[in-house]
């Protein structure tokens, strides 16, 4: 092996090359009015093993740990954002929009894909990861918008939950991943359902515990800034490392890890904003990790470029009357029902995790090649949605947040 491969063996280079051309093309994307991630991604493709080749697929493979440490980060967040004062106040109309935007989304997207000839357990997959939304525009255009008032808070009720029910669903559904390839496991659905109900608990058990920790380790006033973080991080890859260990959702785990602390800590708005100075590397990293796994190629038969236009297509339509079906049950104000739906349309950080998550799991060692190429079309046809949403989805979620708080009164 010459100097060169020597150097480049070394995963700091990965690191290094991901850090420096994601942040020259996410500067790039925004100095267009496209969002930063738009150029992660794009970032990623172009270095990958698919495009110019400056990191192959092993060494991607080997740099799984940024993908674990960034889903833990969002998770901690989306589970912060569950604040019991909240849910309180705007709770029936939250969890009725929450629950039509899944529904409805779910099923459009399922049977829209269904009807295109994908795989129906693919259509399955498609269909949760679709109820999930990008907290993390939301949060970015109501900042830049200025926004605030009743329209503001359903919106961040809804974006907390519709993430949150989408990763307990995904979590369940993932336990029938094999059963629905049609490779029998011997057991009955019944036992199979029990099972995935009862990961699901005992994650929340462990990431409630992780959060009560989390809260007794920040508690203290006086505790300076580096310490903080450096407790609060070390929680987050313990829980990390005992879901991936134990086979529990580490997304679900560090959720409810996050909305425990927020709800005990008195102090969890500091701990929050002292992490995050931490979280711009650790998300580029994640995006451009993610462009890296983006295969161009497999779009040019044209079968997987269809999946990811009617993905896109229906998920929209599902989104939209998805919210505005939840309104008119739970009577919510018609100012919200009209617009909140548009707000949902940009797809980013949550929706990618379910979907490495996928990539990821033990259960593509129990398919047969074929189930599990099938399977792993979600990641390409969900890479190609985040492209698209995160260029055209802000335009869209812009319009309905303005309109949203114009047509809803304090």
């Amino acid at each position: 092996m010459n100097t060169l491969e020597l150097f480049s063996a070394n995963p700091l280079w990965a690191v290094g090359i991901m850090l420096i051309v994601g942040y020259g093309l996410g500067k790039a994307a925004e100095s267009i009015k496209l969002p930063e991630i738009t150029g992660f991604i794009i970032a990623g493709i172009l270095i990958g093993p698919y495009a110019f080749r400056i990191l192959s697929s092993d060494m991607t493979r080997n740099l799984a740990v940024l993908t674990e440490v960034a889903l833990a980060f969002l998770a901690f967040t989306v589970g912060g954002s569950l604040r019991r004062d909240v849910i309180r106040r705007v709770g029936k109309a939250v969890f009725m929009i929450s629950a039509g935007h899944l529904l409805v989304t779910g099923t459009v997207v399922g049977v829209a894909l269904l009807v295109v000839g994908i795989h129906p357990a693919v259509a399955v997959f498609m269909g949760v990861i679709a109820g999930a939304s990008s907290p993390g525009t939301t949060v970015a255009l109501v900042q830049r918008e200025r926004a605030s008032g009743p329209f503001v808070e359903h919106l961040f009720g809804v974006i907390a939950v519709v993430n949150a029910l989408a990763i307990i669903l995904f979590g369940i559904v993932f336990e029938f991943a094999p059963l629905m390839f049609g490779v029998g496991s011997g057991e009955s659905l019944f036992s199979l359902l029990t099972a995935a109900i009862s990961d699901v608990g005992v994650a929340v058990l462990i990431g409630m515990v992780g959060g009560f920790a989390v809260h007794v380790a920040t508690r203290k006033p006086g505790r300076a800034a580096a310490g903080t973080i450096i407790l609060a991080s070390g929680f987050l890859f313990l829980s990390t490392a005992i879901g991936v260990s134990f086979g529990f959702s580490p997304l679900l785990l560090n959720m409810a890890m996050g909305a425990t602390f927020v709800n005990l800590s008195t102090r969890s708005d500091i701990v929050l904003r002292t992490l995050e100075p931490l979280t711009p590397p650790i998300y580029a990293l994640f995006f451009v990790l993610a462009g890296t796994k983006f295969q161009l190629q497999a779009f040019l038969g044209g079968s997987l470029l269809l999946f990811g236009a009617v993905y896109i297509v229906s998920r929209l339509v599902g989104a939209y009357w998805g919210v505005r079906i939840g309104s008119v049950v739970g009577r919510v104000q018609p100012g919200i029902g009209r617009n909140i739906g548009w707000c949902l349309v940009p797809q980013a950080g949550v929706a990618l995790g379910l979907v490495l998550l996928i990539e990821g799991g033990a259960v593509l060692g129990q398919l047969p090649p074929l189930a599990a190429a099938s399977l792993l079309q979600a990641v390409n046809i969900v890479l190609m949605a985040i492209f698209v949403k995160e260029i055209v989805g802000p335009v869209i979620a812009t319009m309905g947040l303005r309109r949203g708080v114009r047509d809803t009164p304090a």
